[in-house]
């Protein structure tokens, strides 16, 4: 007797079975990776944006030492980034020119609010000019 060829030449309905179900979670687990992967680089953008934003409010800060004021301030960064708001609380230090700064900046992500804070120190004093060189010589 001579086997019939045609029964071993193809997949069972078993194998395709197994073989679809493997391909189905395969599947499945990639376009979970690519969704985690895609929200991780959003919440990393909003974040990197959030320092960003922050840096330029203490660089203003910085910048115009006879503004700053002791006390609780809110405000919005524009139209350029919106949903991106700032609190922030400047409290005076036991050095006259130096102040405690802590700077919230606050951004809608999705359906949950994000914060990040920044806490440092900014020097109101003036730095001191280095005496000319005299051009004497002898």
């Amino acid at each position: 007797m001579r086997p019939d060829r045609r029964r071993r030449a193809g997949f069972t309905l078993v194998e395709m079975t197994v073989a679809t179900v493997l391909l189905f979670v395969g599947v499945v687990a990639a376009i979970l990776c690519i969704t985690s992967a895609i929200r991780s680089q959003a919440m990393a953008a909003q974040r990197t944006n959030a320092a960003m934003l922050a840096e330029r409010q203490l660089a203003r800060l910085e910048a115009a030492p006879d503004e700053i004021t002791v006390g609780e301030q809110q405000g919005e960064f524009g139209e350029e980034y919106p949903g991106y708001a700032y609190t922030q609380s400047v409290e005076a230090t036991e050095w006259q020119e130096l102040y405690h700064v802590i700077l919230t900046v606050t951004w809608s992500g999705g359906a949950a609010t994000r914060s990040l804070v920044f806490d440092t120190f900014v020097s109101v004093a003036q730095p001191e000019t280095a005496p000319a060189a005299t051009g004497a010589s002898s």
